[in-house]
């Protein structure tokens, strides 16, 4: 699994996925701004050709950022921002070029407020120093095309005044959009301390009460097979050979639970206890482990959460067949992979929306998590690293 990023998304996945929304409605609101300023500035226009490429461009740029800003296709990546950041500086370049030599004010042109724009839709997905540093970089080169446009500006003044009033609305977006991203990311991180410090206390509040209950289990096992055989020698007060082979059976039974027990991964113990289906349904979803080389162990924290969540999320659903409910696990080289496949009778729709959160974690915490929906066959491919 790669490195977890400063970001909403990748932090707080599950709380993420209403964010994508509002992304929609800014970038939206962008290309109508640069419609409607294209319009009111038609007399300024000298290349019609250039002008609707800007806003081809720009257009681009917002369904880039709107695909990968959906919940299926998570985490956003660096390679994401820069494909649609570059192509929203092509915007900018392409409104310029149509502009050439007729440029009157600087106010009106659409290209930096959009990128200003674009860059808070990014917020929570790409970390603040990305943002910023990429708003900046895009500073300079809206001041470059601001310079070769200054001498068809009806305005006389500074050369700097104008790169200034270029940049500013922009930069002005852009630092918003880090110092927000940046206070929310700081906000999750001191509530996922929290939590991790209240689970550490409350594991060593719990211990004690989980070694008594492993030890009633143990002799719960002794009163139901072990005292009634005593108290039946004892009452007979002879050893047969029959009172020894049923003794040695006892105990190859007993040895077998246990090295049952010490044997099980936390994935089988976690599926063998009824509080995963907290209704107890007799149709409720019995999934099969098969994990040959014991790599369940090898999941982080994070990842167990997500599985056993999703888990969760499948039995609650009516009518799941347990006879195609299982997952998967096996090793090569250092990485691991896993398959989950579960027949869920519900549509595409109802699925994708049912399981958004759970995928969208998924997506946080494993390595190119793939999902396939064939209604009613749902499968999960993903993979993690092997420590």
């Amino acid at each position: 699994m790669t490195a977890t990023e400063r970001t909403r998304q990748q932090l707080d996945p599950a709380g993420s996925t209403g964010v994508a929304p509002v992304a929609i409605f800014l970038l939206l609101g962008a290309f109508l701004y640069a419609v409607f300023m294209t319009v009111r500035g038609e007399a300024e226009i000298s290349n019609p050709v250039f002008a609707g490429l800007a806003l081809a461009l720009l257009a681009i740029a917002g369904a880039i950022v709107i695909s990968g800003s959906s919940p299926t296709r998570a985490p956003l990546t660096a390679r994401t921002h820069a494909a649609a950041h570059t192509v929203a500086v092509l915007a900018i370049l392409c409104e310029a070029v149509g502009q050439w030599g007729t440029n009157m004010f600087i106010r009106d042109d659409w290209g930096p407020v959009t990128l200003g724009i674009l860059l808070v839709a990014l917020g929570p997905y790409r970390p603040a120093k990305e943002i910023a540093g990429a708003g900046m970089l895009s500073a300079v080169t809206i001041g470059v095309i601001t310079c070769f446009e200054a001498s068809s500006l009806v305005t006389s003044g500074p050369l700097l005044a104008f790169v200034v009033m270029a940049v500013t609305p922009m930069l002005a977006l852009c630092f918003s959009a880090a110092m927000f991203s940046d206070g929310v990311v700081t906000s999750i991180e001191r509530w996922q301390d929290r939590a991790k410090a209240a689970s550490v206390s409350l594991v060593r509040e719990l211990r004690e009460g989980i070694a008594r209950s492993v030890q009633q289990d143990r002799i719960t096992i002794l009163n139901r097979d072990v005292l009634p055989f005593f108290n039946e020698v004892l009452a007979r007060d002879t050893l047969t050979t029959a009172d020894r082979d049923r003794a040695r059976m006892i105990a190859d039974a007993i040895r077998q639970v246990m090295v049952e027990e010490v044997d099980r991964s936390w994935l089988e113990s976690l599926l063998a206890y009824p509080a995963v289906d907290p209704t107890n349904r007799p149709e409720a979803v019995r999934i099969i482990v098969n994990d040959p080389h014991r790599v369940a162990s090898a999941m982080t924290v994070a990842q167990r959460t997500a599985i056993r969540a999703l888990f969760v999320a499948l039995i609650a659903i009516p009518g799941c067949s347990r006879d195609h409910a299982r997952i998967v696990l096996s090793r090569h080289g250092d990485r691991n992979h896993g398959v989950i496949t579960a027949r869920v009778p519900i549509s595409e729709h109802a699925m994708r929306s049912t399981f958004a959160p759970f995928l969208a974690v998924m997506r946080a915490v494993f390595t190119s998590l793939e999902v396939d929906f064939v209604q009613p066959e749902l499968t999960l491919r993903f993979s993690y690293d092997h420590d």
